[in-house]
């Protein structure tokens, strides 16, 4: 019958890179552990408190990890980034395999699945032992840039693309005015009804303002076009960083640029 512990002094440091650590968990503290054996396998279940990983959350999450024990120490140890979902995150590092769905504790009676899917994973894991010792650099490359879910990059997904989603529907409602001042005038009208002077913009000028509103537009496409096919791969942070201060300079400089062309016909639009 499995019997709760307090966990030991220490516990977490004594994994070389758990599963917390690829999900980039924080403020982890272990609760209580269970320990047995399975299917020949040493066991531990580690109910692990952790900050929260979504944006909305604000309270601690508790999530139940399963912890089996690989018959030795090895380098060789290895599994694809893919067993990492959003429904079971699954790993292994040169001594176990780890099995967890985040923010859940599986009831006891279901805990027979998560140790069997455990086992099964550390069989798998022996069994392809060694067979990264002869891959290519080409292989290499391929497989450290293997698909793995994690938390963050989600986080960061919604923060930009929500952010560059209202700016680009500002400036969408911009660029149909213009379109509309086009059809009708023949040129961008920026006149308001209480104030004389105006601007009328013509010929480039009125090329350079709608250009000026459709270019940013044109870095958001690009932004989901990375969060599609590059999320959950390395240096996938700093892809969509870099295209988010690149668009924040765009929408910077184009504004001053719409604001400069503006300025230069003020005054030829006093008749409309």
């Amino acid at each position: 019958m499995a019997v709760k512990e307090k966990p030991p002094w220490g516990l977490l440091d004594n994994f070389s890179a758990p599963l917390w650590e690829r999900l980039g968990l924080t403020g982890t503290r272990p609760q209580w552990i269970v320990k047995g054996q399975h299917r020949g396998y040493d066991w531990m279940a580690i109910e692990l408190d952790h900050q929260p990983t979504g944006m909305f959350q604000s309270t601690y999450v508790t999530t139940t990890v399963f912890v089996v024990w690989l018959p030795r120490q090895s380098d060789d140890w290895y599994l694809p980034g893919s067993h990492i979902t959003p429904d079971k995150q699954v790993c292994v590092d040169d001594t176990c395999v780890y099995a967890a769905a985040l923010g859940q504790q599986p009831r006891m009676r279901t805990w027979i699945q998560w140790l069997d899917l455990a086992v099964d994973t550390a069989e798998e894991v022996i069994s392809t032992e060694g067979m990264r010792r002869d891959e290519s650099p080409e292989q290499k490359a391929e497989r450290a840039d293997d698909a793995s879910w994690n938390t963050l990059d989600v986080n960061l997904v919604l923060f930009c693309l929500v952010a560059m989603a209202v700016f680009s529907f500002l400036n969408a409602m911009m660029l149909w005015e213009a379109y509309g001042d086009w059809q009708r005038h023949g040129a961008v009208i920026r006149c308001h009804p209480t104030v004389p002077i105006g601007t009328y913009l013509q010929g480039w000028k009125a090329v350079a303002y709608t250009a000026s509103l459709a270019a940013p537009m044109l870095i958001v496409l690009k932004a989901v076009y990375t969060s599609v096919t590059r999320i959950y791969r390395p240096d996938f942070f700093v892809d969509l960083f870099l295209e988010g201060l690149v668009w924040v300079g765009a929408m910077y400089a184009m504004h001053h640029a719409r604001e400069a062309l503006v300025a230069s016909v003020s005054q030829a639009c006093k008749a409309y």
